[in-house]
């Protein structure tokens, strides 16, 4: 049997058919079967493309949409996995495998399947910790965050597949097993791809899921993409044991080794793909406890009488057969001559084919013995690689692009919603080397490669965005904004009682390690922390704001110079002005800032003192300026002597959205903190919580304007401080 194996396949279908012809025809053979590792795109009409997760400007039909409609048929029986860019309403239309077209087969979240006597299995999506443990609980249409977490795998579909006892031939992950690289030549690799260097050293390149099915299935061949990259890897399952070929192929474009013409042993054709008996009694085993919501799946009441399933299904599958359902068209198709959009075939036979052969793929053989034993921690914060179109985007530019010559522009700031306000505000003496090109000669790509990191993480974790703004705060108002934060160390500002709750730190850190394979040693953490900022607010749903760059990083952090700096949230509005003032901002400013805290959360000692506790052990309200109804709600979130950790969000009505709620619910007396709730008993601060409760224009517009201000309070630029190379330390 002769077998073609794709990377990612981005929709462009038509020109890997038309290459896996000219194939056909220059070399006189015959190819049985055409398997796909991800990013597959089966878009079959606009519609689907508001379900595909990738920039905008890559939203395109491409060529799935021919075949669906039937206009083109599949040349060859393909077979999918899923990847990280899929249209995942379609997916999930399929969950358990599926016809997604004449002759392609879709095979599903996890599945297997047999073609001739050769089973085939695979896993779709690709691995992130944080909703591994969780149930399939997205359903389109999908928002920011349920977009990018549908593809992330989920211990139920791992599960299954560890259940498979019978041997897999062949295996299909997106994302590679972790640790695979300690299979073949990393040092080739990493010159090649610099940005792998990190995760490859820490041991978090790739998917803890697909480590262990490697170890469990030991299939005789596993083929991944992803990483857009051919990489290959001999795995040695114990001294003497079976033998696993690893091969990761690149995405389909002109001069990339994408595509790989396998042969293996099977049985005469002519083959078909048929339903795999112990796999459709695994999935029936298991159905009792597929997990919908976002609870972690409880597996205690699974039976695991997988034979008699078996004995069940053998009977079925004896009346009507082994090939699966007939394909059903379920939406219409896309019409190109109803779309602006008309994308057809470029007409390029791509010609980067070559044999499965040890000679050629430069195989090297290790064993896995214990090769990654304690390397998996489900605690990392650690910011996945999760797709290298945009940077390896960026890397081109930056090797293309003509540099920019940099000028110092005019220090101003502009807020983006429907209509575009442009406002200005006098510049301080610290912060008049700030220009918003800064990096425009040194480091193209250092904002975007910020706002990148900063999207994957609020992706996966809601409340990155808040915590990120927090530290912005701890950071500007001690030592101005110079990364003093961020320092580590006995004595230094992480040191002291009010920092020690801060997050975002594993953010800061991410997308510094980016920067520093770009542009080393070029963008400071100073400005990092502040861009990550805001771009944390628009992710969030607030304005986008351009802000100036060209921060540099401090080189003093003192845990002795925070109390005096940073607001308490027992203040008064007295306290506050005094405070604001002496960073030179205003009691519009501190009125404007404060809405910050419509996102993030706090512990319950931040707001404690408005609560006491009764002889009985309970929570009792004494601050009468609190809504009753809410303070009941806080006392039930945290109780008399609640755990440290406990937390509770600031906005009790829209959480992880950057909105005017937090005046609104100033209004309505729902102000978390003592030190929200004297600012509408004041009558210098009421009126303008009054304007901004209705108007989220206006205080979008003043946010722009008091961030800016924020961002530039004694910013050190020219030769004072230094340009850090790791964020936790100084260089010396």
């Amino acid at each position: 049997m002769r077998i073609a194996v794709e990377g990612c396949m981005h929709g462009d279908l038509d020109t890997v058919y038309k290459t896996l012809q000219y194939a056909e025809t220059k070399n006189n053979f015959k190819i049985d079967l055409l398997l796909c590792c991800g990013d597959f795109q089966a878009v079959r009409n606009e519609k689907d493309l508001e379900s595909l997760n990738v920039p905008r400007k890559y939203r395109s039909m491409n060529s799935f949409w021919k075949y669906y409609s039937g206009e083109e048929v599949a040349p060859f029986p393909t077979i999918f996995i899923g990847g990280n860019h899929e249209a995942s309403n379609y997916m999930w239309e399929l969950y358990h495998g599926g016809w997604a077209a004449p002759n392609i087969y879709f095979l599903g979240f996890a599945g297997v399947v047999k073609f001739g006597n050769i089973r085939i299995g695979g896993l779709s999506g690709i691995y992130n910790q944080r909703h591994y443990h969780l149930g399939h609980y997205e359903r389109p249409p999908y928002n920011e965050h349920t977009i990018r977490s549908v593809y992330h795998v989920r211990e139920y579909d791992v599960h299954q597949l560890l259940q498979v006892e019978e041997p897999i031939d062949i295996f299909l992950s997106h994302d590679w097993p972790v640790c695979i690289t300690d299979y073949g030549n990393s040092e080739e690799l990493i010159r090649r791809k610099p940005y792998f260097k990190k995760e490859i050293e820490e041991r978090t390149l790739g998917s803890v899921a697909a480590a262990q099915l490697l170890e469990k299935l030991k299939p005789p061949y596993w083929f991944s993409a992803h990483l857009h990259c051919k990489f290959s890897a001999l795995v040695q399952h114990g001294e003497g044991g079976l033998v696993t070929k690893f091969l990761a192929l690149d995405k389909c474009l002109p001069g990339r080794p994408f595509l790989q013409i396998l042969e293996i042993e099977s049985e005469p054709g002519p083959y078909e793909i048929q339903y795999d008996e112990e796999w459709l009694a695994i999935t029936r085993s298991f159905n009792s406890v597929f997990p919908l919501t976002g609870k972690k799946t409880n597996f205690g009441n699974v039976d695991l009488r997988v034979e008699d399933s078996r004995q069940w299904l053998k009977s079925r599958l004896q009346e009507r057969g082994a090939k699966p359902f007939e394909f059903v068209r379920t939406v219409p198709c896309y019409n190109p001559s109803q779309s602006v959009s008309n994308h057809s075939f470029s007409g390029i036979i791509m010609k980067s084919l070559d044999y499965f052969d040890l000679k050629k793929g430069g195989w090297f053989l290790k064993s896995n013995t214990d090769a990654c034993a304690g390397s998996f921690s489900d605690d990392s914060e650690t910011i996945p690689i999760d797709d290298v179109d945009e940077l390896e985007e960026f890397a081109e530019n930056r090797r293309l692009e003509t540099l920019m010559e940099k000028r110092p522009v005019a220090f101003s700031a502009t807020v983006l919603f429907n209509t575009v306000v442009v406002f200005s505000i006098a510049a301080s003496p610290s912060s008049a080397n700030l220009s918003f090109n800064f990096y425009a000669a040194s480091c193209p790509p250092a904002e975007f490669l910020v706002r990148n990191t900063v999207r994957s993480a609020s992706s996966v974790d809601p409340t990155v965005p808040g915590k990120l703004l927090r530290l912005l705060f701890h950071d500007c108002f001690v030592e101005g904004c110079d990364a003093s934060v961020l320092l580590q160390g006995n004595g230094t500002e992480r040191d002291d009682p009010a920092n020690t709750s801060l997050g975002g730190f594993s953010v800061i850190d991410s997308a510094k390690r980016v920067l520093e394979i770009f542009c080393p040693g070029t963008v400071s953490c100073a400005d990092i922390v502040a861009l990550a900022a805001r771009d944390a607010v628009e992710m969030a749903g607030g304005p986008a704001i351009q802000i100036p760059t060209g921060r540099r990083d401090g080189m003093v952090s003192a845990a002795s110079n925070v109390r005096p700096n940073i607001a308490d949230t027992i203040f008064s509005v007295d306290d506050m002005k005094k405070l604001f003032s002496s960073k030179g901002l205003s009691l519009d400013d501190l009125v404007t800032l404060s809405g910050a805290h419509t996102i993030g959360a706090a512990h319950c000692s931040a707001f404690n003192d408005r609560f006491q506790e009764n002889s009985n052990g309970n929570l009792t309200l004494i601050d009468t300026s609190l809504n009753s109804t809410y303070a009941g709600e806080l006392m039930k979130q945290c109780p008399a002597r609640a755990s440290p950790s406990v937390t509770v969000t600031n906005d009790p009505e829209t959480s992880f959205m950057f909105d005017n709620q937090y005046y609104q619910n100033l209004l309505a007396h729902k102000g978390l903190f003592q030190s929200d709730s004297v600012l509408l008993d004041d009558k210098r601060t009421q009126k303008q919580i009054v304007d901004f409760a209705n108007d989220q224009v206006g205080f979008f517009e003043s946010w722009g304007q008091s961030f800016l201000k924020l961002t530039s309070i004694d910013v050190k630029t020219g030769d004072e401080g230094e340009i850090r190379r790791s964020c936790s330390t100084t260089n010396e």
